[in-house]
């Protein structure tokens, strides 16, 4: 059987993007940092998120309708690191907007993109969650700014 430790050394040789998965929940917001993020259909327009089931998030998650995924430029690794601690108010002095289901929208990154939960499936430890995207907006003002990249148990810039 293959060893945690040698299976996350790994697929830490698979370079991912980094995003902020957000959501409101009970009146209260939640996020964190994500590298599972992928697209998963084009029609009808699906993308996949996982999240641990010992996330502290994770029943905020489980339980909500909508969400949103924010991709995160080189210039907020800060915000990357933020949102992967637990037991701190994430949002506290974050800029953001609620859009029309009161979810968190981060300001200035690469893009947004949100979603209504399509359907979740449990997965081992984590649950793999699909969202079907309502609306996506780029931020055409940002097209010179590098993705931020996590790759080898760091993140990186694409050159």
């Amino acid at each position: 059987l293959v060893q945690s430790d040698e299976f996350k050394a790994a697929v830490g040789k698979y370079p991912t993007g980094i995003t902020i998965v957000s959501t409101k929940h009970d009146n209260r917001f939640y996020g964190f940092t994500a590298n599972s993020f992928t697209s998963v259909s084009l029609d009808p327009a699906l993308i996949s998120f996982c999240l641990n089931v010992k996330s502290a998030s994770f029943e905020a998650f489980f339980n909500i309708k909508y969400f949103a995924i924010n991709i995160l430029s080189t210039s907020q690794i800060d915000l990357a690191t933020r949102f992967a601690s637990s037991n701190i108010d994430k949002f506290q002095n974050v800029s953001f907007t609620e859009n029309n289901f009161g979810v968190p929208l981060i300001s200035n990154v690469l893009s947004w993109i949100e979603c209504e939960k399509y359907k979740h499936v449990e997965c081992g430890d984590h649950y793999i969650f699909i969202g079907k995207a309502l609306k996506v907006t780029v931020n055409n003002n940002l097209d010179s700014i590098s993705p931020l990249v996590y790759y080898g148990k760091s993140y990186k810039e694409l050159k």
